[in-house]
């Protein structure tokens, strides 16, 4: 009996360190698979957070290629009235430089109207005092006196 209790307890002892190191081994085997499923989804987290910050990063690029584009139009069209507001100032401008040319051509015309005018009535004056010089000799002839003479009397 002896020996048959020797050979239970060193069996009992063996399964004991079968069963010890059978779930030794079965605990490695469970924690590398939970590491490994857990390093699996690390990997999905981060390959997801990549792709994730990818499309936000497309999404601000086209958002900033929009705004350029929008500011860009409105710059356009910004330009485009600033052109025509000159573009009629420049119309304005040009029918105020007409206005005045014809002004000054009516302005040269009075003045050679005028002129004209002078000249003649200087002619006209001319022409009286040259009458009235013929009729003060004629006077005199008649009389037979100067003027002065004739105030005299």
């Amino acid at each position: 009996m002896d020996v048959t209790i020797i050979i239970a307890i060193v069996a009992v002892v063996l399964a004991v360190v079968i069963t010890l190191a059978i779930s030794n081994n079965y605990h490695k085997t469970q924690a590398r698979n939970k590491i490994g499923s857990a390093e699996e989804k690390a990997r999905e987290i981060i390959d997801e957070a990549v792709k994730s910050a990818e499309a936000k990063k497309r999404e601000a690029m086209l958002e900033a290629k929009e705004d350029a584009i929008r500011q860009k139009n409105d710059l356009d069209k910004e330009i485009r009235e600033r052109r025509a507001e000159i573009q009629r100032s420049e119309h304005r401008i040009s029918q105020k430089e007409e206005n005045l040319e014809k002004k000054l051509e009516a302005c040269e015309k009075k003045d050679a109207e005028l002129a004209r005018q002078e000249q003649q009535l200087n002619k006209q004056r001319e022409e009286v005092a040259k009458l009235n010089q013929q009729r003060v000799q004629e006077l005199e002839r008649i009389s037979g006196l100067t003027s002065e003479q004739a105030k005299e009397q």
